[in-house]
């Protein structure tokens, strides 16, 4: 007997005008604090060996005109937010050529121009929201510096996106044209299936599940009161777990039966807890939220932050917290499609200029699959980037090993907010958080 369909796939349902509640949630914070760049996601991309720079224009045109959402602008109308989706338009990549400078003035000319990128600010009136320029760093060596806006982004469109890259210029490299599979939907479609989803019974019963979650969570408070809270400007540090580490997370996470997100999100659990006394509170947790096979392969913001809260009683180490965190975080990942600013909105949250209203620290596993990048005979490494600044108090994001990225050492990226901790208090608590995981890592 065949199942019958209670509602409407994304590709059937006609495109909504306006934005999904992701991209309206930045919007808004854009409108609050202008001209800021923590927004922004940037990367860049070794290329050693021939490079075509005139084929990998194509190659990204191709993809702009594939992904709507990637030629979109947003306004602000008379009724709220609005997208519109313009023509194809040919991409264009900025040259610069370093070529005739020394190795190390070259380098330093490098970070600067990588430095200027970073800081741009875009206007999402206007395209494009991705940029991309090629620095020559030698006859055979190039770096890309990318930067788009995070309307069009998320950590899943990043590998997709230059996956796509990849297949278009070998094709167009060796005279073809690409061949890509058709996409099941466009981003304005999940727009339409994403606003009446969360109007309808679904959202009724999500909105009854967070209230639920959240009754009686309290709050840390980590670092002083915030000061010159109209800029979102950070603190940014990069710290190496190194692979021997890494190693010993997988076993514990074996161990315990969690998973080695579990056992670094706990272990940043249990700062806070010694840190502040705070024995029940919420960390934020970005996940994807594409819970429909036809979001699979669309580029554009499906991200979600999700509160998980925890529980940390006195003197607990890691076994009790990890597993309770674990069972947390099912619970959460049961409605982890639902946008963090319509879980405030219904449930009527406090709200606070530069305080987030259910939680103020943050921490992620960016693990969405990156291709191994070849163009023609060219390889490619990719290094994801910061720009100092910072969405929360604190938040860190856990770049871990990968098949792709040929090491067995995790990157983890440290956001502080400018406006409650000086730099030196940013240092002393990205290690105290190195220490607490190695020593954890070892307790029966």
């Amino acid at each position: 007997m065949t199942a019958v369909r209670t509602r409407p796939r994304i590709s059937e349902l006609p495109p909504a005008p306006g934005v999904s509640f992701n991209q309206e949630q930045i919007c808004l914070l854009e409108a609050f604090y202008p001209r800021n760049k923590a927004y922004n996601a940037q990367a860049e991309i070794r290329v050693r060996g021939a490079l075509d720079l005139s084929t990998l224009e194509r190659a990204v045109s191709h993809v702009v005109e594939r992904h709507e959402m990637l030629r979109t602008t947003i306004s602000l109308g008379a009724t709220g937010y609005l997208a519109t989706v313009h023509p194809p338009f040919p991409f264009t990549i900025r040259r610069h050529d370093l070529t005739g400078l020394p190795d190390g003035e070259a380098e330093r000319e490098l970070a600067a121009i990588r430095s200027r990128l970073q800081d741009q600010v875009f206007d999402t009136t206007v395209l494009p929201l991705l940029t991309l320029d090629a620095v020559r760093l030698a006859a055979d060596e190039w770096a890309l510096l990318q930067v788009e806006h995070h309307a069009v982004h998320d950590g899943w469109s990043f590998g997709r996106l230059w996956a796509e890259i990849q297949d278009c210029y070998d094709a167009l490299a060796g005279g073809r044209a690409p061949e890509l599979a058709a996409l099941p939907a466009q981003y304005q479609q999940f727009v339409r299936w994403q606003r009446d989803r969360m109007a309808g019974e679904y959202g009724e019963r999500a909105v009854e599940f967070w209230s639920d979650y959240l009754d009686g969570a309290g709050e840390v408070v980590l670092g002083g009161e915030p000061t010159g809270a109209d800029s979102l400007d950070g603190h940014n540090l990069e710290l190496t777990v190194t692979a021997e580490t890494f190693a010993r997370v997988r076993e514990r996470a074996g161990e315990l039966a969690v998973s080695p997100f579990v056992v670094m999100f706990s272990a940043y659990a249990l700062l806070l807890a010694g840190k502040t006394g705070a024995t029940d509170f919420c960390v934020g947790t970005a996940v994807n939220a594409r819970t429909e096979a036809e979001l699979e392969p669309l580029v554009g913001m499906v991200v979600n932050t999700v509160p998980v809260r925890v529980a940390v009683g006195a003197g607990e180490g890691l076994p009790g917290v990890a597993r309770g965190v674990q069972g947390s975080l099912f619970r959460a990942l049961r409605y982890n499609d639902v946008p963090l600013s319509l879980i405030v909105r219904r449930l009527g949250l406090a709200q606070r200029r530069g305080r987030n209203p259910v939680f103020q620290h943050c921490f992620s596993f960016h693990d969405s699959d990156v291709p191994r990048l070849r163009f023609g005979g060219a390889t490619a490494e990719i290094r994801e980037a910061q720009n100092q600044s910072a969405k929360f108090d604190m938040n860190v994001v856990v770049i871990p090993p990968s098949p792709t990225r040929d090491t067995g050492h995790a990157r983890m990226f440290w956001q502080f907010s400018r406006a409650v901790f000086s730099r030196a208090e940013a240092v002393a608590l990205a290690a105290e958080y190195e220490r607490l995981l190695v020593r954890v890592l070892h307790e029966p």
